[in-house]
């Protein structure tokens, strides 16, 4: 009987001590390049995490579930910091400018870290701006081609007003007029959710409502402005809510 009470003390003590061992991601240091990137999420993510990316195809990734509204932790914990890092700095050397992309970059380059490929930031942002450009070409097409289109095309973009709903110009117009929306009440509750359940929160009521009244789907000077950053009406009201969250929270 003592030396069971042995074993099942020392079976955890060690499992303290592993859990104690065991760092998180935001634990570490933000990296200052691609290198150390790959480094730590080699450290910190799951086999099948690391299995996922690995077997997805590379210009898809970012379009999985998993990945799509930017869920990855080092997206919050590298990029999202209140001063510019010398990660950001490093990916602005080298003409890599928006989130978006820097996140992108990072998995892309841990899928082909991973796959034994070349890694080529050059390469890979020249890609990722031509897929954009792509999409947006697309559904540029498919609103010209709708039966429902009344307003010409060459003017969707440029009006700030659709079905009688004023469409903001950029980000900063987004939050002014959220602000006319919502009540204080509404506003009070934003600002007070954890910065990571924003889009569990608001994707599906306030998130939805941006979509399509803003014309995120359709088209408008809104959605041409935010092509820059996203090309899908998902990740375009995303952006639009996290930002809202720290101009809420004068961040």
């Amino acid at each position: 009987m003592k030396a069971k009470t042995i074993i099942i003390f020392l079976l955890s003590l060690h499992s303290l001590l592993s859990s104690a061992s065991e760092k998180r991601l935001k634990d570490y240091p933000i990296p200052r390049n691609i290198n150390g990137c790959i480094e730590l999420l080699d450290k910190t993510m799951s086999a099948d995490e690391k299995e996922l990316i690995k077997t997805l195809p590379e210009d898809s990734i970012c379009e999985h579930e998993k990945f799509r509204n930017k869920d990855a932790d080092f997206y919050e914990a590298w990029l999202m910091t209140d001063s510019t890092s010398k990660l950001e700095k490093y990916f602005i050397k080298n003409d890599i400018y928006k989130y978006y992309q820097m996140y992108e970059t990072i998995l892309i380059s841990y899928h082909r870290y991973l796959n034994h490929q070349k890694i080529d930031l050059k390469e890979q942002k020249e890609k990722y701006a031509e897929k954009r450009r792509a999409a947006a070409e697309k559904q540029n097409t498919q609103f010209a081609k709708s039966p429902n289109n009344n307003i010409y095309q060459d003017e969707i973009y440029t009006r700030d007003t659709i079905d009688c709903v004023y469409i903001p110009m950029d980000l900063d117009d987004c939050c002014v007029q959220l602000d006319q929306l919502l009540s204080e009440e509404d506003k009070e509750f934003i600002k007070g959710l954890p910065k990571e359940d924003i889009l569990k929160h608001l994707h599906f009521g306030l998130g939805m409502w941006i979509r399509n009244n803003w014309g995120l789907w359709g088209g408008s000077r809104l959605q041409k402005y935010l092509f820059d950053i996203s090309d899908h009406p998902d990740g375009m009201s995303s952006i639009i809510l996290k930002y809202y969250y720290d101009w809420l929270n004068k961040k």
